[in-house]
């Protein structure tokens, strides 16, 4: 493989990283009070169980926070009113916001039938660190299938207003297996996604970002052909590239460093695309390696 394709592939993960830190990082030119507001916001929500901040919504003035396992949309210029007007009153008045968001915003499990959301179900690939991290014990627990090395597949509901991880207790009150749950969800990623793969080509690495909230789960849909490697730094990036000539430790770096700035990160390794799943390319071994 030349320089050129090295040099060529560098600046695209180089500058595809800075872009992603800009996304998570910049904000724009507000007044150096809400600057401030929202830096107390963030931390203030770092202090809450089950409670994640994702960050701003890009257009408008809204964040985007995890709770309890849901992405939600919350405007903040109510709670920015409040705090300019009593300060010293931000703490209750974010943990009022928490409450309300639980009682309300939140979806509950029997606000989804079955029936009503079949169509809304969708494969997300995540870590395997993640999921465990999430609980695996008890009805709250997030459905999910072994992929490959160190990955998981999980499913969410996912509507117009939020996205919701699908548990055990979905499973008990739709009397519906994980495998039911897995079909189908397969069968509505193949509907809405398959008009839009990524092919490996001879060269640069081919780049998927159509901003669908699905492109790492578009490796769910690609063949398990040995020569091909894949890499999901985020939940909205797939890249895929053949196998043959590939710096492996140095694609690795680069992944790497996407997923460390990334909003929604799934892993910074490279893998190698097999029978058993996408297997570490580091460490795996193929047929003329």
């Amino acid at each position: 493989m030349g320089a050129g394709f090295w040099a060529g592939w560098f600046a695209l993960a180089g500058a595809l990283a800075a872009t992603w830190h800009l996304l998570r990082s910049k904000r724009p030119a507000y007044p150096p009070e809400v600057v401030a507001f929202l830096r107390e916001l963030e931390s203030l929500l770092q202090g809450h169980d089950g409670v994640e901040w994702l960050g701003m919504l890009p257009g408008r003035f809204a964040c985007l926070l995890r709770v309890r396992g849901q992405e939600t949309p919350v405007s903040l210029h109510e709670l920015l009113r409040r705090s300019l007007a009593f300060p010293d009153k931000l703490p209750q008045a974010v943990t009022q916001l928490l409450l309300e968001i639980e009682e309300v915003g939140l979806d509950r499990i029997d606000h989804h039938e079955f029936g009503g959301v079949a169509a809304d179900l969708m494969p997300q690939v995540k870590s395997l660190a993640w999921v465990e991290q999430q609980g695996r014990f008890g009805d709250s627990a997030i459905v999910r299938r072994r992929f490959g090395d160190d990955l998981a597949i999980v499913y969410v509901i996912d509507d117009s207003n939020s996205m919701t991880f699908v548990c055990r207790a979905h499973l008990k009150r739709w009397n519906r297996s994980a495998d039911d749950v897995h079909h189908l969800a397969m069968q509505n990623l193949r509907t809405r996604c398959a008009p839009a793969m990524p092919v490996a080509q001879k060269g640069a690495p081919v780049l998927l970002q159509t901003g669908d909230g699905y492109d790492a789960s578009r490796v769910l849909l690609m063949p398990r052909d040995e020569g091909v490697l894949v890499a999901m730094p985020d939940r909205d990036v797939l890249w895929v590239a053949f196998d043959e000539g590939q710096d492996i430790d140095a694609l690795e770096h680069r992944a790497a460093a996407m997923a460390s700035v990334a909003s929604h990160p799934v892993s910074g390794s490279v893998y190698r695309l097999a029978e058993a799943g996408p297997l570490h390319a580091s460490t795996s071994n193929h047929e003329g390696s």
